[in-house]
Protein backbone atom coordinates (compact mmCIF):
# COMPACT_ATOMS: atom_id res chain seq x y z
CA UNK A 1 0.00 0.00 0.00
CA UNK A 2 1.74 2.99 -1.46
CA UNK A 3 1.16 5.61 2.28
CA UNK A 4 2.93 7.33 4.16
CA UNK A 5 2.53 9.26 7.80
CA UNK A 6 2.97 12.41 8.57
CA UNK A 7 6.85 12.94 8.52
CA UNK A 8 8.15 13.31 5.24
CA UNK A 9 5.49 14.12 3.56
CA UNK A 10 6.49 13.42 -0.70
CA UNK A 11 3.98 15.23 -2.39
CA UNK A 12 0.40 13.72 -3.10
CA UNK A 13 -0.22 12.34 -7.42
CA UNK A 14 -2.41 9.38 -8.64
CA UNK A 15 -2.35 6.33 -7.09
CA UNK A 16 -1.60 6.78 -3.86
CA UNK A 17 -2.72 7.92 -0.40
CA UNK A 18 -1.43 10.05 2.32
CA UNK A 19 -2.50 8.60 5.81
CA UNK A 20 -1.55 10.20 9.91
CA UNK A 21 -2.31 9.09 12.89
CA UNK A 22 -4.49 11.54 14.93
CA UNK A 23 -3.77 12.48 18.80
CA UNK A 24 -7.69 10.83 20.73
CA UNK A 25 -7.72 13.63 22.44
CA UNK A 26 -8.90 17.20 22.22
CA UNK A 27 -5.66 18.40 20.29
CA UNK A 28 -7.13 16.19 17.38
CA UNK A 29 -8.65 19.21 15.65
CA UNK A 30 -5.54 21.21 15.58
CA UNK A 31 -3.62 18.53 13.99
CA UNK A 32 -6.06 17.73 11.36
CA UNK A 33 -5.49 21.27 10.77
CA UNK A 34 -1.54 21.78 10.47
CA UNK A 35 -1.57 18.46 8.70
CA UNK A 36 -4.04 19.15 5.98
CA UNK A 37 -2.67 22.56 5.11
CA UNK A 38 1.26 21.39 4.66
CA UNK A 39 0.19 18.26 2.57
CA UNK A 40 -2.92 20.02 0.31
CA UNK A 41 -0.15 22.73 -0.65
CA UNK A 42 1.04 20.77 -3.46
CA UNK A 43 -2.32 20.08 -4.61
CA UNK A 44 -3.46 23.71 -6.50
CA UNK A 45 -6.55 24.49 -4.64
CA UNK A 46 -7.51 28.06 -4.23
CA UNK A 47 -6.67 29.87 -1.04
CA UNK A 48 -10.15 29.95 -0.27
CA UNK A 49 -11.15 26.57 -1.10
CA UNK A 50 -7.74 25.36 1.11
CA UNK A 51 -8.87 27.68 4.02
CA UNK A 52 -12.43 26.12 3.33
CA UNK A 53 -10.83 22.47 3.25
CA UNK A 54 -8.73 22.85 6.47
CA UNK A 55 -11.82 23.74 8.54
CA UNK A 56 -13.60 20.82 7.50
CA UNK A 57 -10.64 18.59 8.03
CA UNK A 58 -10.82 20.14 11.45
CA UNK A 59 -14.55 19.58 11.82
CA UNK A 60 -14.32 15.69 10.80
CA UNK A 61 -11.88 15.31 13.16
CA UNK A 62 -13.30 17.15 15.87
CA UNK A 63 -16.35 14.65 15.26
CA UNK A 64 -14.06 11.47 16.18
CA UNK A 65 -13.76 12.97 20.00
CA UNK A 66 -17.62 12.37 19.98
CA UNK A 67 -17.26 8.90 18.61
CA UNK A 68 -14.74 8.39 21.80
CA UNK A 69 -16.83 10.47 24.45
CA UNK A 70 -20.07 7.74 23.17
CA UNK A 71 -18.09 4.88 23.47
CA UNK A 72 -16.52 6.48 26.79
CA UNK A 73 -20.05 6.84 28.27
CA UNK A 74 -20.94 2.96 27.14
CA UNK A 75 -23.20 4.81 24.30
CA UNK A 76 -23.14 3.99 20.75
CA UNK A 77 -27.24 3.68 20.12
CA UNK A 78 -29.25 6.55 22.06
CA UNK A 79 -26.37 7.61 24.68
CA UNK A 80 -26.26 11.37 24.73
CA UNK A 81 -23.08 12.48 25.97
CA UNK A 82 -22.05 16.48 27.01
CA UNK A 83 -19.14 17.49 24.69
CA UNK A 84 -18.86 21.23 25.17
CA UNK A 85 -15.82 23.63 24.27
CA UNK A 86 -13.05 25.39 26.50
CA UNK A 87 -12.19 28.82 25.79
CA UNK A 88 -9.64 28.52 23.07
CA UNK A 89 -12.13 26.33 20.99
CA UNK A 90 -11.28 22.77 21.60
CA UNK A 91 -13.73 19.83 22.51
CA UNK A 92 -13.94 19.04 25.98
CA UNK A 93 -16.00 15.86 26.42
CA UNK A 94 -18.13 14.55 30.03
CA UNK A 95 -16.79 11.22 29.26
CA UNK A 96 -13.92 11.69 31.58
CA UNK A 97 -11.29 9.47 31.11
CA UNK A 98 -12.71 7.79 27.88
CA UNK A 99 -11.32 4.13 28.20
CA UNK A 100 -7.91 3.37 25.92
CA UNK A 101 -9.02 3.02 22.29
CA UNK A 102 -8.66 0.08 20.08
CA UNK A 103 -7.00 2.73 17.48
CA UNK A 104 -6.95 6.17 17.15
CA UNK A 105 -8.25 8.04 14.69
CA UNK A 106 -6.30 8.59 11.20
CA UNK A 107 -6.39 11.26 8.52
CA UNK A 108 -6.22 10.16 4.83
CA UNK A 109 -5.99 12.31 1.98
CA UNK A 110 -5.69 11.20 -1.75
CA UNK A 111 -6.51 12.18 -5.23
CA UNK A 112 -9.07 10.41 -7.57
CA UNK A 113 -10.03 11.01 -11.14
CA UNK A 114 -8.17 12.59 -13.62
CA UNK A 115 -7.49 16.00 -15.07
CA UNK A 116 -10.93 18.31 -14.97
CA UNK A 117 -12.39 15.73 -13.56
CA UNK A 118 -9.83 15.53 -10.61
CA UNK A 119 -10.80 15.68 -6.70
CA UNK A 120 -9.10 15.76 -3.79
CA UNK A 121 -10.92 13.44 -0.95
CA UNK A 122 -10.52 13.77 2.48
CA UNK A 123 -11.73 10.99 4.82
CA UNK A 124 -11.18 10.71 8.90
CA UNK A 125 -11.44 7.36 10.36
CA UNK A 126 -12.54 6.47 14.25
CA UNK A 127 -12.94 3.02 15.41
CA UNK A 128 -16.55 3.54 16.59
CA UNK A 129 -19.14 3.00 14.37
CA UNK A 130 -21.74 4.85 16.82
CA UNK A 131 -23.46 7.97 16.34
CA UNK A 132 -23.56 9.96 18.80
CA UNK A 133 -27.72 10.19 18.46
CA UNK A 134 -27.57 6.73 17.55
CA UNK A 135 -28.71 6.88 13.84
CA UNK A 136 -26.21 7.73 10.79
CA UNK A 137 -26.59 11.24 9.85
CA UNK A 138 -27.73 11.69 6.21
CA UNK A 139 -26.75 14.90 3.93
CA UNK A 140 -30.73 15.68 3.59
CA UNK A 141 -31.12 15.80 7.15
CA UNK A 142 -28.04 16.80 8.64
CA UNK A 143 -29.01 20.29 9.14
CA UNK A 144 -32.03 19.09 11.41
CA UNK A 145 -29.68 16.33 13.19
CA UNK A 146 -26.71 18.38 14.41
CA UNK A 147 -24.91 14.71 15.29
CA UNK A 148 -21.90 16.77 16.11
CA UNK A 149 -22.65 20.13 17.04
CA UNK A 150 -22.65 21.87 13.75
CA UNK A 151 -19.37 20.11 12.52
CA UNK A 152 -21.34 18.03 9.82
CA UNK A 153 -23.52 21.30 9.08
CA UNK A 154 -20.52 22.99 8.43
CA UNK A 155 -19.11 20.54 6.17
CA UNK A 156 -22.38 19.61 4.35
CA UNK A 157 -22.10 23.69 3.16
CA UNK A 158 -18.68 23.87 2.08
CA UNK A 159 -18.29 20.91 0.25
CA UNK A 160 -21.72 21.49 -1.30
CA UNK A 161 -23.03 18.09 -0.70
CA UNK A 162 -19.54 16.46 -1.74
CA UNK A 163 -19.41 14.17 1.80
CA UNK A 164 -20.62 11.58 3.65
CA UNK A 165 -19.55 8.41 5.81
CA UNK A 166 -19.27 4.17 5.52
CA UNK A 167 -18.35 1.81 7.29
CA UNK A 168 -14.29 0.79 6.45
CA UNK A 169 -11.01 -0.30 8.16
CA UNK A 170 -8.30 1.20 9.54
CA UNK A 171 -5.15 1.77 7.64
CA UNK A 172 -2.38 2.44 10.46
CA UNK A 173 -2.21 0.16 13.45
CA UNK A 174 -3.80 -2.83 12.50
CA UNK A 175 -7.20 -3.85 11.01
CA UNK A 176 -9.22 -2.10 13.28
CA UNK A 177 -12.79 -1.28 12.10
CA UNK A 178 -14.91 1.67 12.43
CA UNK A 179 -16.49 4.18 10.01
CA UNK A 180 -14.44 7.27 8.20
CA UNK A 181 -16.48 10.39 7.20
CA UNK A 182 -14.85 12.27 4.28
CA UNK A 183 -15.48 14.98 1.89
CA UNK A 184 -14.33 15.64 -1.63
CA UNK A 185 -13.56 18.99 -3.17
CA UNK A 186 -12.20 19.76 -6.73
CA UNK A 187 -8.49 19.96 -7.25
CA UNK A 188 -8.17 19.73 -11.31
CA UNK A 189 -5.15 19.30 -12.97
CA UNK A 190 -4.95 22.71 -14.55
CA UNK A 191 -3.91 26.15 -13.84
CA UNK A 192 -6.59 28.61 -13.96
CA UNK A 193 -4.53 31.27 -15.19
CA UNK A 194 -3.22 29.02 -18.55
CA UNK A 195 -5.99 29.34 -21.30
CA UNK A 196 -5.20 28.86 -24.70
CA UNK A 197 -6.93 30.66 -27.95
CA UNK A 198 -9.75 27.93 -27.85
CA UNK A 199 -10.62 28.71 -24.50
CA UNK A 200 -9.72 25.79 -22.90
CA UNK A 201 -7.24 25.35 -20.09
CA UNK A 202 -3.92 24.13 -20.82
CA UNK A 203 -2.81 21.09 -18.17
CA UNK A 204 0.28 21.56 -16.61
CA UNK A 205 2.98 19.19 -15.92
CA UNK A 206 2.98 17.56 -12.93
CA UNK A 207 3.67 14.29 -10.46
CA UNK A 208 -0.26 13.34 -11.57
CA UNK A 209 0.50 13.18 -15.11
CA UNK A 210 3.28 10.73 -14.97
CA UNK A 211 1.44 8.68 -12.44
CA UNK A 212 -1.35 8.13 -15.09
CA UNK A 213 0.72 7.49 -17.68
CA UNK A 214 2.55 5.08 -15.73
CA UNK A 215 -0.93 3.37 -14.61
CA UNK A 216 -1.69 3.08 -18.40
CA UNK A 217 1.17 0.65 -18.45
CA UNK A 218 -0.10 -1.70 -15.94
CA UNK A 219 -1.45 -4.94 -17.45
CA UNK A 220 -4.42 -6.17 -16.05
CA UNK A 221 -2.49 -8.71 -13.50
CA UNK A 222 -0.11 -6.30 -12.42
CA UNK A 223 -3.64 -3.84 -11.37
CA UNK A 224 -5.21 -6.98 -9.55
CA UNK A 225 -2.16 -7.77 -8.03
CA UNK A 226 -1.66 -4.33 -6.64
CA UNK A 227 -5.49 -4.64 -5.20
CA UNK A 228 -4.76 -7.25 -3.67
CA UNK A 229 -2.55 -6.17 -1.41
CA UNK A 230 -4.15 -2.79 -0.63
CA UNK A 231 -6.94 -5.39 0.83
CA UNK A 232 -4.68 -7.53 2.26
CA UNK A 233 -3.03 -4.51 4.06
CA UNK A 234 -6.64 -3.92 5.53
CA UNK A 235 -7.46 -7.59 6.30
CA UNK A 236 -9.64 -8.19 3.47
CA UNK A 237 -7.74 -11.19 2.66
CA UNK A 238 -9.33 -14.32 3.95
CA UNK A 239 -11.61 -14.99 0.87
CA UNK A 240 -9.51 -13.45 -1.68
CA UNK A 241 -9.27 -15.33 -5.04
CA UNK A 242 -7.42 -14.07 -7.99
CA UNK A 243 -7.69 -15.79 -11.24
CA UNK A 244 -5.38 -14.14 -14.35
CA UNK A 245 -5.82 -14.47 -18.05
CA UNK A 246 -2.96 -12.95 -19.63
CA UNK A 247 -3.42 -13.85 -23.16
CA UNK A 248 -6.24 -11.77 -22.91
CA UNK A 249 -5.07 -8.96 -20.58
CA UNK A 250 -8.17 -9.86 -17.97
CA UNK A 251 -7.81 -10.65 -14.09
CA UNK A 252 -10.89 -11.79 -12.00
CA UNK A 253 -10.51 -10.89 -7.84
CA UNK A 254 -12.85 -12.75 -6.24
CA UNK A 255 -13.08 -10.49 -2.71
CA UNK A 256 -16.77 -13.08 -1.66
CA UNK A 257 -19.78 -14.33 -2.82
CA UNK A 258 -21.34 -11.22 -3.56
CA UNK A 259 -18.28 -9.19 -4.15
CA UNK A 260 -16.19 -9.50 -7.64
CA UNK A 261 -13.17 -6.90 -8.72
CA UNK A 262 -12.60 -7.40 -12.91
CA UNK A 263 -9.83 -6.09 -14.35
CA UNK A 264 -9.32 -5.39 -18.41
CA UNK A 265 -7.96 -3.09 -21.04
CA UNK A 266 -6.99 -0.44 -18.53
CA UNK A 267 -10.33 -0.82 -16.46
CA UNK A 268 -10.92 -1.63 -13.52
CA UNK A 269 -14.91 -2.44 -12.55
CA UNK A 270 -16.25 -3.55 -8.50
CA UNK A 271 -19.70 -5.86 -9.13
CA UNK A 272 -21.68 -6.01 -5.82
CA UNK A 273 -25.41 -6.74 -5.01
CA UNK A 274 -27.22 -4.30 -7.11
CA UNK A 275 -24.55 -2.12 -8.10
CA UNK A 276 -21.85 -1.88 -10.90
CA UNK A 277 -19.28 0.90 -10.64
CA UNK A 278 -16.04 1.65 -13.56
CA UNK A 279 -12.70 3.31 -12.82
CA UNK A 280 -9.61 3.27 -15.03
CA UNK A 281 -5.99 2.43 -13.33
CA UNK A 282 -5.11 5.88 -11.80
CA UNK A 283 -7.84 5.15 -9.57
CA UNK A 284 -6.81 1.75 -8.04
CA UNK A 285 -6.89 3.17 -4.21
CA UNK A 286 -10.83 4.63 -4.62
CA UNK A 287 -11.22 0.72 -6.02
CA UNK A 288 -10.00 -0.58 -2.93
CA UNK A 289 -11.40 2.08 -0.55
CA UNK A 290 -14.58 1.02 -2.03
CA UNK A 291 -14.50 -2.61 -1.88
CA UNK A 292 -13.73 -2.42 1.97
CA UNK A 293 -16.17 -0.16 2.18
CA UNK A 294 -19.05 -3.04 0.30
CA UNK A 295 -17.31 -6.12 2.08
CA UNK A 296 -18.04 -4.26 5.58
CA UNK A 297 -21.51 -3.16 4.47
CA UNK A 298 -22.40 -7.14 3.37
CA UNK A 299 -20.80 -7.98 6.96
CA UNK A 300 -22.47 -5.80 8.80
CA UNK A 301 -26.21 -7.11 6.69
CA UNK A 302 -25.12 -10.33 7.60
CA UNK A 303 -24.62 -9.68 11.24
CA UNK A 304 -28.12 -7.68 11.54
Amino acid sequence: MRQQGSSGWCGMHAGSCRVWPLPADATCAAVARQVFRDAAEETGLEPELLDDCILMASELAANTLHARAVAGAGGGGDQLVSVTQDLGGELISSASPPPRPSALPELWLYLRGLGIRRELVCKVFDACRSWRHGSAPSASLVSAQAVAGRGLQIVHELSRGRWGHHPTRARLGGRHRGKAVWFAVPAPLAHARLVDVTGLRAYTLSADVTAARANERLSARQAAMELEAMLNDRGVAGHLVRADKPASDMSVLSVCHDLTVWCRGGVVSLTAPESSERWNYADLVEVAELTVQRYEELELAVAQ
